[in-house]
């Protein structure tokens, strides 16, 4: 019963692995080449640049996967988490900001890779279901944990935040004693936290 469950347990963080990491840039991808399209009869200088955004998106895709690979090795460092989020919203291609308050600290690689999943997450939602571009993301460094927040202005989540990528999150989060917040916010648009203690 114990490899059993130990096998389920390992299956459903592969899929969340696929899901937050590859889902995110092959979502990204998809919407690139599918404005390049668009733009292609009446801006084609606009619709080559896209395009290049997309084939760095691809690279990153396979940075990914090697980023998913070097998670599998206890023996690997995690990458800086400050550096991943930068490079993450920079290429998200959204009006987005980046904010770090308190004073950055080592983090667990599994703190690192959970939070950075968020911001996957996150940036992905608000391209896909925000009808804004207009984004916030914040690392907060606090004496009691770490958080994420993803703030954005738009519509709303329509009363649902469900959905296999929260889902995903809040099991990787609570997995190391972290927690996700999702909800509408009350002046508009969508946050998504996650908190991670400090040990």
């Amino acid at each position: 019963r114990d490899r059993a469950h130990a096998a389920l347990s390992e299956r459903n963080r592969i899929a969340r692995d696929i899901h937050d990491g590859l889902g995110h840039y092959l979502t990204t991808i998809a919407v690139q080449l599918e404005a390049a399209r668009t733009l292609m009869p009446t801006d084609p200088a606009q619709a080559a640049a896209t395009i290049a955004r997309a084939e760095r998106q691809s690279r990153e895709a396979l940075d990914e996967v090697r980023r998913s690979v070097r998670t599998l090795r206890s023996d690997a460092p995690p990458p800086d988490l400050r550096d991943s989020l930068a490079g993450l919203v920079s290429e998200s291609g959204l009006a987005a900001r980046f904010h770090i308050q308190g004073e950055p600290r080592p983090l667990p690689p599994a703190a690192v890779d959970a939070l950075f999943r968020t911001a996957q997450e996150g940036l992905t939602n608000v391209r896909k279901h925000a009808g804004t571009k207009q984004v916030r993301v914040t690392l907060r460094y606090e004496a009691a944990g770490t958080g994420l927040e993803i703030e954005d202005d738009g519509c709303g989540s329509g009363g649902s935040s469900g959905g296999f990528g929260l889902t995903g999150l809040r099991e990787r989060l609570e997995a190391i004693g972290g927690r996700l917040h999702a909800a509408n916010r009350p002046e508009g648009g969508f946050l998504l936290r996650a908190e991670i203690p400090s040990p």
